[in-house]
């Protein structure tokens, strides 16, 4: 098993998702030119970085609807702004999340831009989601991680991503346990419908001791991160960043506040 580099002994990782504007080919209403977004990444990205924070990935959130299967411009924008990132900040642990469905091209880009990991939100069992019915690709992933020589870019894997429904819902813990043992995933990822559902999520896998690292996806606060982290490794966070929150148009356009991110760090320092 491959133990993700973001993760240190002792102390809490905080990843930082980083959701890019809508992109030409999107042909979204609020499409912004390749450089924009370019600008946009390294914006945020420098926010993030000089407040502290140690990983962050990138995502093709703004980019809706959402495909049923990856395009080809999708993989071309994140290899371009991820490779920007990289050379920009070349100590940042980076990672590459798709809003489509896949296992190859995450892992594909990530190698191309020198990322250390990827987030793949339908790794096992079967999802209903806004894009149709998605299966795990858990072999594929796997399987061409290696072909590619890829072993050391960790796969961060979603149990009962939120944004859908799964199918045969198997019990918490053995969906986890099928994820690590079966499938062979690096870290977990869980996220509930509230901050205490993800708390009771997180807790119950943890306590079943499946030797991987797990992560809060959703809902931190620098006012609840303190809690999570009593459960939890770390956490994924990008709407405490903001100074508008929900999830609308505005929301997910509206660029990260320096303040705002110094704040959450502070409060993970204290834990």
């Amino acid at each position: 098993m491959n133990t993700p580099a973001l993760f240190t002994k002792g102390r809490p990782t905080i990843i930082a998702a980083l959701h890019l504007p809508p992109s030409p080919a999107s042909r979204h209403p609020s499409a912004q030119p390749i450089g924009k977004i370019i600008d946009y990444t390294l914006r945020n990205v420098d926010k993030a970085v000089r407040a502290g924070v140690p990983a962050l990935y990138i995502q093709d959130l703004g980019d809706m609807p959402i495909a049923p299967q990856v395009q080809p411009h999708t993989v071309a924008l994140l290899s371009v702004v991820g490779a920007k990132v990289r050379a920009d900040f070349p100590d940042l642990v980076l990672g590459v999340c798709m809003m489509s469905h896949a296992a190859r091209e995450p892992l594909a880009v990530a190698q191309a831009i020198g990322a250390q990991f990827v987030r793949i939100k339908v790794f096992t069992g079967v999802m209903v989601k806004s894009e149709g019915l998605l299966q795990g690709c858990a072999y594929e992933a796997i399987q061409y991680r290696a072909q590619i020589g890829a072993e050391d870019v960790a796969i961060l894997a979603d149990v009962y991503d939120h944004t859908g429904e799964p199918l045969g819902r198997l019990p918490l813990v053995e969906a986890a346990r099928s994820a690590v043992v079966h499938n062979r995933a690096d870290g977990l990822i869980l996220t509930g419908f509230s901050f205490d559902e993800s708390l009771k999520m997180l807790a119950e896998v943890h306590d079943a001791d499946l030797g991987v690292p797990l992560l809060l996806g959703g809902g931190a606060k620098a006012e609840n991160i303190v809690a999570a982290l009593k459960v939890a490794d770390g956490a994924i966070v990008s709407s405490s960043f903001k100074p508008i929150s929900g999830w609308t148009q505005e929301s997910i356009l509206t660029e990260w506040d320096s303040e705002r991110i110094v704040q959450f760090m502070q409060a993970v320092k204290r834990e």
